[in-house]
């Protein structure tokens, strides 16, 4: 079914979706009820404010297929005050066209259409004047062995670029696969490119994509889209009509993550960077109930973000105009939103993904790498970064999986902090794929399906913050217990959640058990004495070390930058030569 503009001269901006059969919130789509439908929902809202804010729309058109007699209803909101602006009556099955209002003129927060008497085949929202840019958007996806996520997300695109003919004319996907071994079904309607790589993470497989998105000659936009969610096309839309009208040339757009396992709760839209503090990711709309209203409905000003993950990132090409740093796993995203796109990203209702949940990939193998290449982002990054502050953080983070039996925990971190005091040597002559296979076939702290006698263990729930707070300020003076009396211990087995360090809990426990809180997932921990005491010598070892060599290699690897992220570098990864990438390039339908 092509969707086709109610007059020649409109210009889509977003569609009014109805549920789909493979739809995994109804709720995010349409609230229905006593014959009505409304889509005062978030995929079903138009945020007037935000369109006027950063865009050029002008006068603004509505149009609502149904399949019978309905009366359609445009809403308008304002602070939470909503009022029937328009409406009209359909005899008859067919499209309902109303032209609403001149964006600049309004000053409501958004607008929503209900129908009645009715269902809503499609609608959508669209603009009159002409955008200001001609936009080419290349997404850009990075996999390793993740096929059926591939190729359902293909399948998709193909879908809507077949049905809307403005999408099928700007957008194409270049699939990097660093498995070498992705196998799409033949389709049409969309331009698909498989380029086979080296198994080098994400940042190795955007910055492929990237380097042939600057060489194409056709690309104006890039996507940065991860391998392993469930994407909705209709972000893809909203993208590209953001950035033909963006009045801000540079304006890069974030999609939203959703929760695979609970599809309704928001991840996370876009995140601040605080480097000076333990944990420094601090998620934008974290838990955010999207089939709230007011969540929906209210206008909200635009976070200025530090950095935005690639489970969906869009910017203009100009942009991007340094590779990404080859960092394989964690903080490939942070480096590139610190540096070139965070200051400029804007989040937008309807714009989004579902992702699995990442407490069961966390694990000694992030930590590895959140070390190591947080600690080279924030050397390359900020000027005011001290030795002292990883000290701080390390010191922090370290005890906390120290007095939580999470030995293997810190000792990755540890790994992670020699590579990089080993200075830009290490980055020059690690083989990345084969060090990826060394640190994740660690074996501890890794979540698999439980036993019946342990899934029958669930993690207490009713204890007060305060006392939470209570035990864990006690295993500092007990040195997290390893100065106790053994009779004292547990022996029984404690539980806790999976993405919790459990300090007070595991003060007085010989096994802690680590649970997701809904899968009968997890892993056991237990105390080891002497492996505490080698930890904790090696953690003053790589701290001291720290502190002699950080001024050195702050400057050593500022003046290495430019050679890390170049694509003389890059392909020297790849193992193609310059003139071999870009000849490889040209544009294929």
């Amino acid at each position: 079914m092509t969707w086709t503009p109610p007059f020649p001269e409109a210009h889509l901006l977003q569609r009014i979706l109805p549920v789909g059969p493979d739809v995994l919130e109804p709720p995010l789509y349409v609230r229905s009820g006593e014959g009505s439908e409304s889509y005062d929902t978030y995929f079903g809202v138009f945020h007037a404010a935000r369109w006027r804010r950063k865009t050029s729309v002008g006068e603004l058109h509505v149009a609502v297929e149904v399949d019978g007699p309905a009366e359609v209803e445009v809403v308008a909101v304002k602070r939470m005050s909503e009022k029937v602006v328009e409406s009209t009556r359909a005899s008859a099955a067919g499209t309902v066209s109303i032209r609403l209002v001149e964006l600049a003129d309004t000053n409501v927060d958004s607008y929503y259409v209900r129908v009645r008497g009715a269902h809503l085949v499609r609608g959508g929202w669209y603009a009159a004047n002409a955008p200001l840019r001609d936009v080419h958007l290349n997404a850009c996806i990075t996999t390793f062995n993740r096929q059926p996520y591939v190729t359902a997300n293909v399948e998709r695109v193909r879908r809507l670029a077949r049905e809307v003919p403005s999408v099928a004319e700007a957008f194409r996907v270049t699939i990097v696969d660093n498995g070498r071994n992705l196998e799409l079904p033949p389709g049409d309607g969309l331009s698909v490119r498989v380029v086979p790589n080296p198994n080098l993470g994400g940042a190795g497989g955007f910055a492929r994509g990237l380097m042939h998105a600057r060489n194409d000659g056709w690309t104006t936009h890039v996507l940065f889209m991860d391998d392993d969610i469930t994407m909705e096309v209709e972000s893809v839309v909203r993208a590209i009509a953001l950035f033909r009208y963006a009045t801000d040339p540079r304006l890069c757009v974030h999609g939203a993550m959703i929760s695979e396992e609970i599809p309704w709760m928001q991840f996370e839209a876009g995140s601040h960077y605080a480097w000076r503090y333990t944990y420094p990711l601090r998620a934008v709309g974290r838990e955010d109930d999207l089939r709230d209203r007011i969540t929906v409905l209210a206008d909200e000003p635009e976070s200025q973000f530090e950095y935005t993950a690639w489970w969906f990132t869009a910017f203009p090409i100009t942009v991007g105009k340094d590779n990404p740093l080859p960092v394989f796993v964690r903080g490939d995203d942070v480096a590139f939103g610190l540096m070139h796109t965070g200051e400029h990203t804007i989040t937008m209702k309807g714009v989004a993904v579902w992702h699995a949940d990442f407490a069961l990939k966390n694990g000694p193998m992030t930590l590895y790498y959140e070390t190591r290449n947080m600690l080279l982002i924030e050397t390359l990054v900020y000027d005011k970064h001290r030795w002292y502050h990883t000290a701080y953080r390390t010191l922090s983070f370290g005890f906390r999986n120290l007095f939580s039996l999470r030995y293997a925990s810190l000792e990755y971190m540890l790994k992670g902090l020699d590579h990089y005091l080993e200075g830009p040597d290490f980055w020059r002559n690690v083989d990345h794929s084969a060090m990826h296979d060394e640190v994740r076939t660690c074996p501890e702290e890794k979540a698999a399906p439980l036993p019946p006698e342990l899934a029958a263990l669930q993690v207490p729930g009713g204890i007060p913050k305060p006392i939470r707070l209570l035990g864990f300020i006690a295993a500092v003076p007990l040195v997290g217990g390893y100065i106790l009396p053994k009779w004292t211990l547990r022996k029984r087995t404690s539980v806790a959640p999976i993405n919790s360090r459990a300090v007070g809990l595991a003060t007085r426990s010989t096994k802690l058990l680590h649970r997701h809180p809904r899968l009968d997932e997890g892993y056991v921990l237990e105390r080891d004495a002497a492996r505490f005491w080698a930890d904790m010598r090696a953690l003053r070892s790589s701290l001291m070390r720290l502190r002699r060599e950080y001024p050195r290699l702050k400057c050593e690897y500022r003046e290495y930058y430019s050679e890390m992220v170049s694509d003389e570098s890059w392909c020297r990864l790849f193992g193609v030569t310059e003139s071999e990438l870009k000849s490889s390039s040209a544009p294929t339908r």
